[in-house]
């Protein structure tokens, strides 16, 4: 990767965190806002992930009420037990077993994190153990991305990296990157300067209709760029869409025919958040 300079001014200023909540549920306008400090030293990937701080609350439910708030959960959805567990790649007996009180008073909590994955809902609305509020997870931010046209996913030399801290779902933390962006083509989102905070796709969940995206473009000659973007599906087709006030970053960029000698685009990550810096 190449190496980049950032700001040393960045690591003084206070920030705010915003979770992009409707990457996971939709919940609409929902905002957080934290204040950051501290660090966690980690080894590093490609891009590199967050260290897990943080809890989870079990609230004490009686298994007739675990089971009640799992049929609610099916029924409002329409969900049928071997369909369900089918997709999940967990035993359906298992579910029957709980619901039919047929010697299990709960359902193990991987069942439950992949029964939650298939429906892309968090595991408390299944299981009924709402969480705790979110503590912050330290991330490295090593490096950044470009929000214009591609360009080299830059990672910095290691003791350019600096440390954020946000909350993170639980079962995102493990995965979570950070990175800096650059360029003016989200800047009604992110404003130069601004952190995303991603995870990749293969961690969460397929790509939906105005999701913000890390974008990878395979050029023919072998070489890989990056961008960030929002994702539009119109009439089956993918759009790569910006969002700024910028008059050279206004029109959108079709997913399966991209042009300028690029070979295919992946799309690689889903956007969670994203922190920005706040100059005192």
């Amino acid at each position: 990767m190449k190496t980049g300079l950032f700001s040393e001014s960045l690591l003084r200023d206070a920030g705010a965190f915003k979770i992009r909540t409707d990457a996971f549920d939709r919940a609409a306008n929902h905002e957080q806002r934290i204040n950051t400090s501290g660090c966690d030293l980690q080894g590093h990937n490609h891009i590199t992930m967050g260290k897990v701080r943080g809890s989870w609350s079990s609230m004490d439910r009686t298994p007739d009420e675990r089971r009640q708030i799992l049929r609610t959960f099916m029924q409002e959805r329409g969900l049928k037990a071997a369909g369900w567990a089918r997709q999940a790649g967990v035993s359906a007996n298992s579910i029957y077993n709980f619901l039919n009180d047929q010697g299990a008073d709960s359902l193990r909590p991987e069942t439950y994190a992949a029964l939650a994955k298939v429906v892309g809902e968090p595991v408390w609305k299944l299981s009924g153990d709402e969480p705790e509020a979110m503590s912050p997870t330290a991330l490295w931010v090593v490096g950044y991305v470009e929000a214009g046209s591609f360009r080299d996913a830059v990672e910095w030399d290691r003791s350019r990296w600096y440390a954020i801290d946000v909350p993170v779902q639980p079962r995102f933390r493990k995965n979570a990157k950070a990175l800096e962006v650059r360029g003016p083509s989200m800047n009604l989102d992110y404003p130069p300067g601004s952190v995303v905070i991603w995870v990749d796709m293969l961690d969460a969940r397929p790509p939906r209709d105005r999701d913000h995206v890390i974008v990878y473009a395979h050029s023919l000659d072998g070489e890989i760029e990056a961008t960030v973007k929002e994702l539009r599906v119109v009439e089956g087709k993918q759009w790569l869409w910006p969002h700024s006030n910028h008059p050279d970053h206004q029109a959108p960029l079709n997913v399966e025919a991209p042009g300028d000698h690029v070979s295919w685009i992946e799309i690689k990550g889903l956007v969670i958040g994203d922190y920005r810096q706040r100059h005192i």
